[in-house]
């Protein structure tokens, strides 16, 4: 049950995307966006091992030159070993802090609401719980970002119990017009590994 949650996650956070021109910080990097994404998750270790993969929908603005808010929800769905077929419904929603430390670099830190459904063997657990968040975003080039970050979550459910870890993204993306931004990342954390491809459009 462990490794379902963590795909999750996963899915998730690996779907969080970032814009690069409209509503412009100082160094040229953009927090307004709705976006939509295709993610997939590969658990290969412990006793449910699988692949989950599905869509995502996202977006989030600044509130000010600091502030930012973001939301996701996630559908995805996949085979494991010892449950079958599982169908994932999960949400998240947060507020974002940023400060630039060059003048093209961001450094951002993150707390994360989480909420995720799946359904399996005729169960439908629910997990709740939280994730926090620190990275750093670059314009390392016109129209081209790079970014990374790392992310705790702990989620819980009353018969499942607890599940928690840690988190490592790397992403790109690159502006394919004035309102068009297309995105990957990979994710990592022990025992899973992920991907995610997007496309975004800024507002």
């Amino acid at each position: 049950m462990k490794n379902i949650i963590l795909t999750i996650i996963t899915l998730g956070l690996n779907s969080t995307a970032f814009a690069l021109e409209s509503g412009m910080s100082e160094t040229g990097l953009s927090y307004n966006e709705i976006g939509i994404a295709y993610a997939s998750s590969t658990t290969n270790s412990g006793n449910n091992t699988g692949t989950a993969e599905g869509a995502s929908v996202g977006a989030q603005t600044l509130l000010n030159k600091n502030i930012f808010i973001f939301g996701n929800y996630s559908m995805p769905s996949g085979t494991f070993n010892g449950l079958g077929n599982v169908d994932i419904s999960a949400y998240q929603a947060g507020l974002g802090v940023r400060s630039a430390i060059a003048s093209n670099v961001d450094i951002t830190a993150s707390a994360t609401y989480l909420n995720s459904k799946s359904s399996f063997l005729g169960l439908s657990p629910i997990y709740i719980g939280y994730a926090t968040s620190v990275g750093a975003r670059a314009l390392v080039a016109p129209k081209l970002e790079a970014n990374f970050s790392v992310s705790y979550y702990d989620t819980k459910n009353d018969t499942f119990g607890t599940n928690s870890g840690t988190q490592y993204r790397i992403g790109t993306g690159y502006q394919l017009s004035e309102k068009f931004i297309g995105r990957a990342s990979y994710v990592t954390e022990t025992g899973k590994h992920g991907y995610s491809v997007g496309l975004s459009y800024l507002f």
